[in-house]
């Protein structure tokens, strides 16, 4: 991503404390390509553009509410740069067979990502459905503690 004369950038310091991470934790996910740079001519320092931030924000989202690997995150940020440019695609005005195209592949897109959420949620209700049932073991063996404590 490269930074127009117009666009506001923000120094990796001023992007990692709005996230609450490291800068460490932002150099790699430019390693692994999860967020692009738009350097400044000053020294070739980093600059993230625009709308790192709003990504940087969307990859901590997909770590902490999805539960994904970085892996993940790089599969489901692929398929939403995908959709953007098929957006892009469709305003730019292409043909209606092409339109047809487009949304169809973003719907394709869209449906696997719905899938993989609701499969995240189906293993966070096990998971839930787990806790209840051992805190609910929890509760009885209280109540027979108690029970047998006031016999005594």
């Amino acid at each position: 991503m490269s930074a127009t004369v117009d666009e506001r950038s923000y120094s990796i310091g001023e992007a990692a404390e709005a996230l609450g991470v490291t800068t460490r934790t932002l150099r790699y996910y430019e390693e692994l390509g999860l967020v692009n740079l738009a350097r400044s001519s000053a020294g070739e320092r980093r600059r993230y553009g625009d709308g790192e931030p709003a990504r940087l924000h969307q990859i901590r989202e997909l770590q902490n509410l999805l539960g994904l690997d970085l892996d993940e995150i790089g599969t489901h940020l692929g398929a939403f740069d995908r959709l953007d440019a098929l957006r892009d695609e469709y305003k730019a005005g292409a043909s209606p067979r092409r339109r047809d195209e487009i949304l169809a592949e973003g719907m394709a897109i869209l449906e696997r990502l719905t899938a993989r959420v609701a499969e995240r949620q189906a293993q966070l209700a096990v998971f839930s459905e787990e806790l209840a049932e051992r805190l609910e073991r929890y509760r009885a063996a209280g109540r027979g503690a108690r029970g047998r404590r006031s016999a005594d």
